[in-house]
Order: structure tokens, then sequence, then C-alpha cells
């Protein structure tokens, strides 16, 4: 599993699907495909993505884009921006302000179900109950290699301000194109 492959499983998921709101059964599909191995990895990446994409700017993004966001629901937005692909995700974290003119970019994009889809491949590969124990043990054997997370740091932009403080008085200046979008006011 490298970078490549976690974004070809992402993109063939969201396109055999009618919409990335449907991916989730093709991508845990395409996943309980994999080696263990590979599976595991997919998962680890995906969390690393998700940590690395962890920015107040980006935050303040989906605070405006769904009217409102909590620390879950910042979650489940990051999840969206993965289901799509890494073109999009790159560039939101270069500048999130580029989500304004992202099609599939509405209010209310979250996208909770991508943050359980290797565990649920890993569950249905093997017709195992959901212990997530097991999973989580599992995913234990296979870290992260660190010349694997030196690479996906590596292809990351972050804007310049992506690690801003923000209020919500702030937003206007901080995100005017996407304050412009979605009518915030």
């Amino acid at each position: 599993m490298n970078i490549a492959d976690f974004w070809q499983i992402i993109d063939k998921a969201r396109t055999s699907a009618d919409s990335w709101e449907d991916m989730h059964d093709p991508l845990v599909a395409l996943l309980a495909e994999l080696e263990t191995a590979d599976l595991m990895l997919w998962k680890q990446v995906f969390d690393e993505y998700q940590r690395l994409s962890y920015k107040d700017k980006l935050w303040a993004a989906a605070y405006v884009i769904n009217g409102g966001c909590s620390d879950d629901g910042f979650d489940y937005f990051r999840g969206w921006l993965t289901a799509q692909g890494k073109k999009i995700f790159l560039n939101a974290l270069a500048d999130p302000e580029s989500l304004a003119d992202v099609e599939s970019c509405a209010e209310g994009v979250e996208y909770e179900d991508i943050l359980g889809a290797a565990s649920d491949a890993f569950f249905q590969k093997y017709g195992l109950s959901r212990d997530y124990n097991v999973f989580h043990h599992k995913l234990d054997e296979y870290p992260l290699p660190e010349q694997l997370k030196a690479a996906m740091a590596s292809e990351i932009r972050y804007a310049a301000d992506i690690d801003v403080e923000w209020d919500d008085a702030d937003l206007p200046k901080l995100l005017p194109k996407l304050c412009q979008t979605f009518d915030w006011e």
C-alpha cells in the first residue's frame, strides 16, 4: 500500500457509485479484497491524512459550508474531503477557499461512514462480529512506516495561515469567497 494505491481505491469507489454519498459499499468491497497488511495500511494512511488535515482554517471552511461544525462534524467533513479525491483534498489544504468551486460541496457535507470503512471491510472479509478490539489489535500490527508518513506530508502545501485562530466574526475576512458562496453573515 502506498499513497497512489490509497487514492486509487478512493477514486475507484467514488466513480463506481452514483455519487460520493453512495461510495461506502463499493469502498468496503474494494478494501475487503486487499491482503490484510494492505487493508491495515490503507486505514493507517487514511488516519494520517485525517491528522494532517486537522487545521484551523480548514475547520473554519467546514464551519461556513456546514453552517457550524462540532469536533465530530469536523471529522466527518474531513471524511467527505478525503472522499473527493487527492486533488480536491490537497487543494483545500493549500487554499480552503478552493472548496467554493467544488461541485459536490454543498451545505451539510459530512461523510461519517468513510471513517469506519476499513473496519467494516475487515469484519466482512473475515466474517467477524464487530469486535473493535480485534480490529484495533490487528491494526497495531501494521504501523505506518515513517518513510510513508514523510512522503504524505511532503505532498501537502498548507496555506500560510492554515493554523490561524478564528471566531465567527473573523470568517468574512478569512474566507470571503466561501462566505459569499454559502451566504454566511
